[in-house]
């Protein structure tokens, strides 16, 4: 979330990226949190002042009863400062309250450089990596090949589970394991230290991650406890910070997992009936950065340049597009996307995102540096390395022979005791 005293001081600059991300209609809450943050300050002068007389008056009271002096009157008046405090603290929290409410619904303020745009369509893009090839003959969707290769059972999935959910077995399961270890490794070797978070989170620490008003048709809710399954392992990794102070000669800090993340995923794209591209639980190797105010948007750089270097070891195509103004995430100040080529269906598809949050998420979770001075709150990055289930369809297709074998990308043979997935005889 902002800072209170950055909306009441830049209300121009509030409103203007509010414009940009095309939500003119809550631009009103600016204007009433100026207001609110009037009443605040006149609220905790009044109880300022109000403790402050009850000490004068203690104070009074003392010296009266040393003078062996009447103290009836200053008694009275005590008497009525914690009825007159608790009214005010109270009015305070609730205040407080209204407050919040309004901050966690102002987005993010946008980098100069994001581009103006409405939603998807307007997001540019930036580069094209790798060519696509060519194929003499016609290409199997991946569900049916994955069949036809006896390496996944999908209506089996939705018989236990449900729609959304799969069996992958034997090389389709040794790829998937081979994507997650040469992601961990490539990070590793990039500087990043790889941690095993909880797949779970309390509703306090995942809403300081992510919205959770926006976000509770996606998230899955353990019934009868506070806790919810992580979307991603950006929420632990984030969380493993909460209420720290970080060293500024240990900025940036790089942190990665590999975890099974749980997405309901309902909403306008909804779950594929068949298949792996859109499930509710899939495999994903992720990487948060905490990072200097003053380098985060050169580690935003970095992050992408990581990504693009994984995919393209991978041999597989792929585009860069920056995400415009209007289709930005609340939290999101500039992010950029990869999207693989699926030469099946004949078009460049999300695989990852890589986004600079700024001190959006550190200030709900009051994560901060210092220099031994001063402290200040850190900016967060995040993006993801790789998540399998997206990337194994890109190998599916994209490496897909004409007698229906599957070759794998050399850079994941060292991982695998087979270099291509024949069909069974």
């Amino acid at each position: 979330m902002l800072d209170i005293k950055f909306i009441v001081e830049n209300p121009k600059i509030v409103k203007d990226s509010l414009k940009k991300r095309y939500k003119e209609d809550r631009i009103w809450m600016v204007d009433e949190l100026i207001k609110d943050y009037d009443s605040l300050k006149s609220l905790k002068k009044q109880i300022d002042d109000t403790r402050s007389q009850r000490n004068k008056l203690s104070q009074e009271i003392n010296q009266l009863k040393k003078e062996k002096k009447d103290v009836s009157k200053q008694l009275k008046q005590a008497s009525e400062i914690p009825e007159k405090l608790k009214a005010l603290e109270e009015d305070l929290d609730l205040l407080n309250e209204q407050i919040h409410k309004k901050i966690i619904q102002i987005p993010n303020i946008l980098h100069k450089s994001v581009p103006k745009g409405k939603d998807e369509t307007k997001n540019p893009e930036v580069k094209k990596v790798g060519k696509p090839k060519k194929f003499a003959f016609e290409l199997a969707n991946h569900e049916d090949l994955a069949e036809q290769l006896k390496i996944a059972d999908f209506d089996a999935g939705r018989i236990v589970s449900g729609q959304g959910f799969n069996y992958i077995f034997g090389q389709l399961a040794q790829l998937d394991n081979a994507l997650q270890r040469y992601g961990v490794d490539f990070l590793i070797k990039k500087g990043f230290t790889l941690v095993v978070p909880p797949l779970m989170l309390n509703k306090k620490y995942l809403s300081g991650t992510v919205n959770l008003g926006d976000f509770k048709e996606v998230i899955y809710k353990v019934e009868n406890e506070d806790l919810y399954l992580i979307g991603t392992a950006e929420n632990p990794l984030i969380a493993l910070m909460a209420n720290k102070t970080l060293n500024k000669k240990e900025l940036p800090i790089k942190l990665c997992a590999v975890t099974p993340c749980f997405r309901k995923e309902i909403g306008a794209h909804g779950v594929d009936t068949k298949g792996l591209f859109r499930m509710h639980q899939f495999n994903k190797v992720e990487q948060v950065v905490f990072a200097n105010p003053h380098d985060s948007f050169k580690e935003l750089e970095t992050l992408q340049k990581i990504t693009e270097e994984f995919f393209k070891s991978l041999d597989i195509p792929f585009r860069v597009i920056e995400i415009c103004s209007g289709d930005l995430g609340d939290k999101q100040a500039k992010q950029y996307d990869v999207e693989a080529w699926f030469p099946r269906q004949k078009s460049y598809k999300e695989v990852t995102s890589a986004s600079n949050c700024t001190d959006y998420q550190a200030r709900k979770l009051n994560i901060k540096y210092t220099d031994g001075k001063e402290k200040e709150y850190v900016h967060i990055l995040n993006n993801t390395m790789v998540a399998t289930s997206r990337a194994m369809v890109a190998i599916l297709e994209n490496f897909q022979q004409k007698d229906g074998s599957v070759k794998i990308p050399k850079a994941l043979h060292k991982y695998l005791n087979f270099k291509e997935i024949k069909p069974k005889k």
